[in-house]
């Protein structure tokens, strides 16, 4: 969708970064082109350019982003999810998890006091999941559906009753959503990976991701 059109300005596409990402990727990223495109770089400055990466990062980095958020799901992510004339959905046995148990198990990392940045530091593995992309795909948008945990308000007693039947008094109750991703072209680089903030992909106030953040990384063969 042309945000032209739409009237909301596309800052995550500005900043040359996926919807979600985490507040320390918006930082990173920032910093990396305010130097490429200040003004004072002679090279490479562009000061309309520099402006629109400010006010992105303003954005993105600050009280607004909640009410930003919203209405880029409303305008872009919506649309792209209905958009399948230059979408490629990726299939499921192209998503590799990269610490399942089973593996981890078979590497003897499983053991009783084990945490999991021990076991990552162990692996040399640092993100959750390998996208793996072919060349052919790049020019197209990728789109991902994740199947991940939830804990969800319980709908009879919202939390209030310790003898309800549905949730046995937790007050909430564990299901799966699927979390739904898309990679425009440009942001399609072997290799990279980006860090997203799950809290920003949840379809209501009902419903928590039980992980809260996730490190995806694209593997183009």
């Amino acid at each position: 969708m042309d945000n032209r059109l739409s009237g909301v300005p596309d800052y995550y596409k500005i900043l040359n970064i996926p919807f979600g990402s985490a507040p320390d990727l918006i930082k990173k990223t920032y910093r990396n082109l305010a130097k490429i495109y200040h003004p004072d770089n002679k090279a490479s400055g562009s000061a309309e350019k520099f402006l629109d990466i400010q006010t992105a990062y303003t954005v993105l980095s600050g009280i607004n982003r909640e009410k930003y958020d919203y209405l880029y799901k409303i305008t872009f992510t919506a649309s792209y999810l209905r958009d399948t004339t230059n979408s490629v959905l990726l299939p499921a046995n192209r998503i590799v998890y990269t610490s399942t148990m089973s593996r981890l198990a078979k590497m003897g990392l499983m053991k009783t006091g084990l945490r999991n940045k021990d076991r990552r530091k162990f692996t040399g593995i640092f993100h959750d999941l390998d996208l793996l992309i072919k060349k052919e795909e790049i020019i197209h948008r990728i789109l991902v559906r994740l199947p991940l945990t939830v804990r969800i308000l319980c709908p009879n007693c919202m939390g209030s009753n310790i003898y309800c039947d549905v949730c046995l008094g937790i007050g909430t109750y564990k299901s799966s959503r699927l979390l739904h991703l898309a990679f425009e072209p440009h942001l399609i680089q072997n290799g990279r990976i980006y860090e997203l903030e799950l809290s920003r992909f949840r379809p209501d106030n009902f419903i928590h991701f039980k992980k809260k953040f996730l490190k995806v990384k694209l593997n183009i063969f």
